[in-house]
């Protein structure tokens, strides 16, 4: 019977669960086969609301795989604590290591020490260009931007704006990947009225967040929208914005509960998804086969397609996102149509290297 490990380093804890029926982490499937003896560790950048859902699909992939997977985050979001977390998996020997590499030009050498020991490597979610990776499951972050940024003129346009600031909001400021929305987020805006403002470091701990995103309104209070790149972005701005009575429009990232909460409701506009389930589903995968079936990690580009998620349609992944037995059936299914086979689903892994590379994504 496999395992799971979760290690929440908040509490320096090593949770042991056997068996595919432990509470609200059951997910129905068929029993797999024991491939125990595979250790394969996933190391995220944190953890939050969002992370939580790349976590359940690792897991998910680790108990249909049959193989031990352990899982290494902490709510910091500190770089030196997950790297320190990577090393350790490294000198423990794992079979295989998932890793979130955030800033990826913070990663160059603990990627090539792994690289060098000979440890298959998946990266997910932040891109690290800059590192020995091969491999990497994530959406197309500039096309994101690019999306999310058309997205914002249509909310722009049905609220009678034709002009005015949008304030913006970045939670790292050195993540590439974020870079890359703002920069597609910027070229939807070209050619029209407004006047989107430079990014502001609005940091990741939801409390300095809050604050900084206080600080961005009140700085600009004829802002006529207020864009986040991050999940924690959307549910402070909603609260802000009730808070203060605020009448900008709000677009950001994810399809976290209260992200949806907050676009039912109506103080948010729009959000976009990443599927970030599949970011922890697929890299395990990826590693699972491979090291079961004795064939070559696959190295390329998974892609997982941008979603749009407005008041027009936000029921429909309401039950997805906080179901976890639901996000699994979708997610068999989905896979089961695009992802049957990886090496064909892939793009090539150096299309990461020009943002906004045309390529046909699958439907979502």
């Amino acid at each position: 019977m496999n395992r799971i490990r979760t290690l929440l380093a908040t509490t320096v804890v090593t949770t042991l669960l056997a068996g595919p029926a432990i509470g609200a982490m059951a997910q129905d499937a068929t029993p797999a086969t024991d491939h125990s003896d595979i250790e394969i560790a996933y190391v995220l950048h944190g953890l939050n609301a969002f992370t939580e859902r790349i976590k359940t699909g690792a897991e998910d992939a680790g108990r249909d795989y049959g193989v031990t997977i352990e899982i290494f985050g902490d709510a910091s979001f500190d770089t030196p604590t997950h790297q320190a977390f990577f090393d350790a998996a490294v000198q423990r020997g794992f079979d295989g290591i998932a890793v979130v590499t955030l800033p990826g030009d913070q990663w160059i050498t603990p990627i090539q020490q792994a690289v060098d020991a000979g440890i298959p490597l998946v990266g997910a979610n932040v891109t690290g260009l800059e590192t020995g990776l091969t491999a990497w499951v994530g959406q197309d972050e500039y096309n994101s931007g690019v999306i999310l940024g058309q997205q914002m003129l249509q909310q722009l346009e049905a609220a009678g704006k034709t002009e005015g600031k949008v304030a913006v909001g970045i939670c790292a400021a050195s993540a590439q990947v974020l870079q890359d929305r703002d920069a597609g987020l910027r070229k939807a805006f070209e050619g029209s009225a407004f006047d989107v403002l430079e990014a502001q470091e609005v940091l990741i701990p939801v409390p300095d967040n809050y604050g900084r995103w206080e600080n961005v309104m009140a700085a600009n209070p004829d802002a006529v929208a207020a864009v986040g790149l991050c999940s924690i972005d959307i549910p402070n701005l909603a609260q802000l914005k009730e808070r203060t009575g605020g009448e900008w429009l709000i677009g950001g990232y994810d399809l976290d509960p209260p992200t949806l909460q907050a676009i039912k409701d109506g103080w948010a506009q729009v959000t976009v998804g990443q599927q970030e389930y599949l970011q922890g589903y697929l890299p395990v995968r990826m590693l699972a086969e491979h090291l079961i079936n004795g064939t070559p990690l696959v190295e390329a580009w998974e892609e997982t397609p941008t979603e749009v998620v407005t008041i027009d349609n936000v029921d429909d992944y309401v039950t997805r996102q906080t179901d976890n037995q639901a996000q699994y059936d979708y997610y068999q299914a989905y896979m089961d149509e695009h992802f049957a086979d990886l090496e064909a689903a892939g793009r090539p892994y150096d299309d990461l290297r020009t943002p906004g590379m045309p390529r046909a994504t699958p439907a979502s």
